[in-house]
């Protein structure tokens, strides 16, 4: 967009997958975060702090106070930006239906919550309360032991921040379909940028394996109700400027929030987003910042966009990385991220961050899903030493 930006990188982490790491040639300038950052970034005259990722989303509103006031988020809820059971209080707090949820490192405190809530038996989620990706997110069904799942977040560093929680967040489970909408906000206003609906499997005591998404079309009638409580929430949040990656559960009685992140939906889903409406949560972005407000407000539907996620369904080392070579000739394809090579040691695929790739299939959609069988013929070949 010809417009020239520096990137400050938080410590390295040593996941694979998309954007983890920073290709400099892209960037002005390449600032790690240290003390008196804020004067450092100064010299440049930002016009804007945009978070590149989840782990970023604090550092952030912390640089847009201190820099760009104008362009910042309501400070006052930076923690409730971050935070999953902080966010499910704001909500409440703010009147808006919210999931019954408990922040704590006692497992007495968990078995009286139950017990007053009525939901001893009933299906729970444990998670850590600020992480991403889905990491040690673990869906508890009726009367099954939570204790391993909530001493599993205490004693297990976090993937994305490489911190041990010092809390575990216990929440009733949301049951229904689960959608991905991706705003933006000019001044308090919020413009719907994607809306993507998640299809997800299992691996063990984790319902958080990402099989593939669907960029959708939006329809008053259909989804009114559920950009109408995204609205709602984000202004609960203190979202007023900026990009927001929300995620919800349309439920028998009604959208539930998940979590919202103050950031851009992650991995390669900026051209992906573009391919199915032309338009992405950055192009809007952009827009909002230069011209104080989003101009292209509407979102137009072009075509079905699916991303496939690609999963290794043991750990090991990948012998046979080719097996993905005839991707290409797939008659939908529209863009390939495979983030292994033979000789690598892959995790088993449980969630997001343990993903192997993504394959982003565009056009016709009983096509598309064609091809999507194909994928998972080639995926059922790879083997491992």
């Amino acid at each position: 967009m010809g417009i020239p930006s520096i990137a400050v990188t938080l410590k390295p982490f040593s996941r694979v997958g998309f954007g983890t790491h920073i290709d400099a040639s892209n960037f002005i300038e390449v600032i790690p975060e240290q003390p008196g950052l804020e004067k450092i970034l100064r010299e440049f005259n930002p016009f804007a702090i945009i978070p590149g990722a989840e782990g970023g989303v604090r550092l952030a509103d912390r640089l847009a106070v201190a820099i760009t006031p104008h362009f910042c988020n309501d400070p006052e809820k930076s923690l409730n930006r971050v935070h999953k059971a902080f966010m499910q209080r704001a909500l409440e707090e703010a009147g808006i239906p919210a999931l019954k949820t408990l922040n704590t490192s006692s497992e007495k405190d968990v078995e009286s919550w139950l017990e007053e809530h009525g939901m001893a038996g009933e299906p729970l989620i444990v998670k850590p309360p600020i992480s991403a990706g889905s990491d040690k997110v673990f869906h508890i069904e009726p009367y099954m032991d939570w204790r391993p799942a909530f001493h599993r977040v205490l004693s297990e560093p976090c993937k994305v921040t490489g911190e041990v929680s010092k809390t575990v967040v216990i929440q009733e489970q949301a049951i229904g379909p689960e959608f991905a909408v991706g705003t933006v906000s000019a001044n308090g206003n919020h413009y719907l940028a994607h809306l993507i609906r998640y299809n997800k499997t299992s691996s063990g005591d984790r319902k958080t394996v990402f099989d593939h998404v669907e960029f959708l079309p939006y329809h008053e009638n259909e989804f009114g109700e559920l950009f109408d409580y995204a609205q709602r929430a984000l202004d609960a949040l203190g979202i007023r400027w900026g990009a927001a990656h929300n995620e919800f559960i349309l439920t028998s009685k009604g959208p539930r929030l998940i979590e919202s992140g103050a950031r851009m939906l992650g991995g390669p889903s900026i051209g992906f987003a573009r391919e199915a409406t032309g338009s992405s949560q950055l192009d809007k972005l952009v827009e909002a910042y230069l011209e104080g407000d989003v101009v292209s407000k509407t979102l137009n539907f072009k075509k079905t966009v699916v991303a496939v996620f690609l999963k290794s369904r043991a750990a090991g080392m990948v012998s046979n990385a080719e097996v993905f070579d005839e991707l290409s000739n797939l008659p939908t394809m529209f863009s390939k991220h495979i983030w292994f090579k033979n000789g690598e040691v892959v995790q088993q695929t449980v969630d997001y961050l343990t993903s192997i790739g993504v394959v982003a299939l565009s056009g016709n959609r009983q096509s598309i899903f064609r091809d999507y069988a194909r994928i998972r013929e080639m995926e059922s070949a790879l083997r491992f030493r």
